[in-house]
């Protein structure tokens, strides 16, 4: 039997390289489309969004009939050939929306929904800790992502060949998740089928709190980058090497903040913890708003806040929905709310950009963010504490008991 641990440490690597890396790193080409391409900025920011359509039916109706093995397996070899094909396109806007789709079935199979539902149901204790231990696997790619690999190769290679060889790296996720996950298959069992999903109020808020803040939270890894080149940086080298410690900044903080908060959660009520992460996220929108006052040294500080509070975003849902809905539903829950979070979190980039086009700056892009984030947190302190609703999964499978 394979040790829980031990998948934990694997799926942090996989986790690392089919989502962290290419999430983080494509940002990092966005400005390069634009002047090498000659497309517009909300041409090129269309291409996510368009993508997360493909969640829509494959994330739902597919993923969970899988075995976590082959799910992660197929999805890491459509990531891989999706970065290579950025590296290859022609100037067609239509070929990038369409390698999009592909990285977006990429990452519906290999990301984090397979993960979850596998770690949820490896880890009856501790769970937060397995989750935090796999997590900090996107971040810590994420961090390396733009300041050891897509900027070395881009001033080495071009930043075309630069995609070419992330593309080739993201492969090794391959044989990693063929050999190194459990090759157990999914349970078709009628016996044992997950229960229905519990439409209740504590299920709608959760989608909806989960969303808000999580677009919130994807607007700002989408537009960083963006950002910082209205602060009008001398060079484009100078532009990209403040962007690269940004970002790593940025995740190497939410990884300890990850770590933190899932020791936090497992011993103190999560409410205040969740209210205190929210909070630095939105504070530290105000440091973007002046980023033109100290280019060179307030996107760190942001990186810093904003790291720490972002921490929470992806140990919140499967940690809240384990204990609301218990593990009979576990699956069709996050199987439902994950890819709703990733049209959040994809469209939302979309959104500020229409923003930005009509108003001139990010002004008003970041003051919308700021709404969005604090929004998330209300909704999902107006959830009811586990077990004030009953529920079928509840009733045969207890959540456990918070303090």
């Amino acid at each position: 039997m394979n040790n829980p641990w031990r998948v934990a440490l694997v799926s942090a690597v996989l986790l690392g390289l089919t989502v962290g890396l290419p999430y983080y790193a494509i940002s990092f080409f966005y400005d390069y489309w634009e002047t090498g391409f000659g497309w517009s900025r909300s041409a090129i920011m269309l291409g996510l969004p368009l993508g997360t359509l493909v969640t829509l039916a494959l994330g739902p109706l597919y993923v969970r009939r899988l075995s976590p093995r082959h799910s992660i397996t197929g999805g890491s070899v459509l990531v891989a050939a999706s970065l290579a094909g950025f590296g290859l396109m022609p100037p067609n806007i239509l070929a990038y929306y369409g390698l999009w789709v592909l990285y977006m079935a990429g990452w519906t199979f290999a990301g984090p929904l397979a993960h979850q539902i596998l770690l949820t149901e490896l880890f009856a204790e501790k769970r937060s800790s397995a989750l935090a231990v796999a997590y900090f696997g996107i971040s810590l790619f994420g961090a390396l992502s733009v300041a050891t690999l897509a900027r070395p190769l881009t001033l080495a290679y071009g930043y075309q060949t630069a995609l070419l060889l992330l593309g080739g790296l993201i492969a090794l996720a391959v044989p990693l998740s063929y050999w190194g996950l459990p090759a157990t298959e999914p349970d078709h069992n009628p016996k044992s089928t997950p229960a229905p999903v519990p439409r209740n109020r504590a299920f709608w808020l959760l989608l909806a709190g989960t969303t808000i803040s999580i677009a919130g939270v994807g607007g700002i890894s989408q537009h960083l980058k963006l950002i910082l080149r209205e602060a009008n940086y001398p060079t484009q080298s100078r532009l990209d090497a403040v962007f690269g410690v940004t970002v790593l900044i940025m995740l190497l903080t939410g990884s300890a903040g990850r770590f933190l908060f899932a020791w936090c959660v497992d011993r103190f009520p999560k409410r205040p913890i969740l209210t205190a992460a929210f909070g630095l996220m939105a504070g530290s929108m105000p440091l973007l708003l002046v980023v033109e006052w100290a280019p060179d040294h307030l996107p760190y500080l942001f990186a810093l806040i904003f790291g720490l509070g972002m921490s929470v975003d992806s140990l919140l849902l499967p940690i809240v929905a384990a204990e609301h809905f218990g593990s009979r539903s576990l699956a069709p829950v996050l199987g439902i709310i994950v890819p709703v979070n990733v049209v959040g979190q994809t469209w939302f980039p979309s959104l500020l950009t229409l923003l930005w086009s009509i108003t001139g700056n990010y002004t008003v892009p970041l003051l919308v963010t700021f709404a969005f984030i604090l929004t998330g947190r209300f909704l999902l302190a107006a959830m009811p504490p586990p077990g004030a609703v009953r529920h079928p999964a509840a009733e045969t499978s207890p959540a456990p008991a918070t303090r």
